[in-house]
């Protein structure tokens, strides 16, 4: 069987074709590419259904503690009696914005011992998941990272691309 020219620049631009495909599709880390999934981000603080839903959550179950605006409990860096640590601000003086999203989530969801692998840690934080969707949590997450300075989110945000596995 014989090819002509015109037949074989077919055939070389079909192959350059799928060539590029397959690695627009799994060579760079796209969807496509089991070991390098994109990172989706875990908190949403520009959505502002998702911060509203968080904030009515937040107000239920986490401002008792933690204050409406987020401020905290007087003296949260010194221990009471019992050992355990006040309620701790989710403001910038705190250092909510220290940690990352996927821990944040962690310590919500599990408590504060379970979620950040603390064994024999005592703290008067209630594990929330039996209480609270993941979904509701996450809102709530968003509801506090909302609050934050611009500044404040970009640099949870690197920090949050810097734990995140495979990058």
């Amino acid at each position: 069987m014989k090819f002509g020219p015109g037949k074989l620049l077919t055939a070389g631009l079909g192959l350059v074709v799928v060539l590029a495909a397959g690695w627009a599709a799994f060579g760079t880390g796209g969807v496509l590419n089991p070991g390098k999934p994109e990172r989706q981000r875990l908190l949403m603080p520009e959505d502002p259904e998702l911060v509203a839903h968080g904030q009515k959550i937040y107000a239920a179950n986490c401002a008792s503690c933690h204050g409406n605006r987020l401020e905290g409990e007087p003296d949260w860096q010194t221990p009471n009696a019992d050992g355990t640590f006040p309620a701790p601000p989710h403001d910038i003086t705190g250092h909510t914005w220290h940690h990352g999203s996927e821990l944040l989530f962690a310590i919500t969801k599990y408590g504060v011992a379970q979620g950040a692998g603390l064994e024999g840690h005592v703290s008067n934080m209630p594990a929330f998941g039996g209480m609270l969707s993941d979904q509701d949590i996450i809102a709530v997450l968003s509801f506090i990272k909302s609050r934050w300075p611009e500044e404040i989110r970009l640099q949870h945000d690197a920090l949050d691309e810097s734990l995140s596995p495979g990058r």
